[in-house]
């Protein structure tokens, strides 16, 4: 009779080496957009993205997601916003969301 649980214990050991490079690389990948988005979120203030980018798996999607369309966006206005308030003169507005 064979033993299941043996059988169901793979370490990397078990796979051919150039499926461990594969393993190795799809890690690497994934670390390294994790890693970028969370902490760009983390430098924006942006505690709902942070939350969701730390506890989803997507293999590097969602933080390239981030990085490319939220976070280029938002600087984008930013610059923008910088521009403006050169070009009049006016200092930046803080405290206030509109004019009183």
């Amino acid at each position: 009779m064979r033993d299941h649980t043996a059988a169901s214990r793979m370490g990397m050991h078990d796979i051919a080496p150039s499926g461990r490079a594969i393993v190795v690389a799809v890690v690497a990948w994934s670390l390294a957009w994790k890693g970028a988005s969370l902490w760009r979120a983390a430098r924006n203030g942006s505690k709902p993205w942070f939350v969701t980018l730390l506890l989803t798996n997507t293999r590097g999607a969602l933080d390239a997601v981030y990085l490319f369309g939220v976070d280029r966006r938002r600087r984008r206005d930013e610059l923008e916003e910088l521009a403006i308030l050169e070009l009049t003169g006016e200092p930046e507005q803080r405290g206030h969301d509109q004019e009183t």
